[in-house]
């Protein structure tokens, strides 16, 4: 019969820890929108092409909940080498995570931003 007890003692703990632990994760998405300062950056990769990131740190002063990266490169296009501007954006990603995105060959990096939501 004490058998029957611990094992009923280690499932009521282990419901009590099981429902403990799914308040974190249901906390969670409430605490990443908040205050936060964001940034972009921009480098070259090995192959030439520009490449920019953005992310976003706690304890700024804007109130952010989603953000990505927008990036403007000049492409040199046909014989008369006419030059277009293409404007191309990272996926939405919320706060701590990093959004990506990356010119293709023979692109010249014009500017990089960041976008908030």
């Amino acid at each position: 019969m004490m058998r029957w007890g611990n094992k009923a003692a280690a499932g009521a703990l282990a419901v009590v820890l099981g429902a403990g632990g799914t308040g974190l994760i249901v906390a969670a998405p409430a605490q990443a929108a908040g205050k936060y300062t964001c940034k972009a950056y921009a480098d070259m990769d090995r192959a030439g092409r520009p490449n920019a990131y953005s992310v976003c740190n706690g304890g700024g002063s804007k109130n952010v909940s989603q953000h990505r990266v927008q990036i403007k490169c000049d492409q040199v296009q046909g014989a008369r080498e006419r030059v277009v501007t293409l404007t191309l954006h990272g996926a939405w990603v919320g706060p701590g995570q990093k959004s990506k995105v990356q010119c293709g060959f023979k692109n010249f990096l014009r500017g990089f931003s960041v976008q908030t939501k």
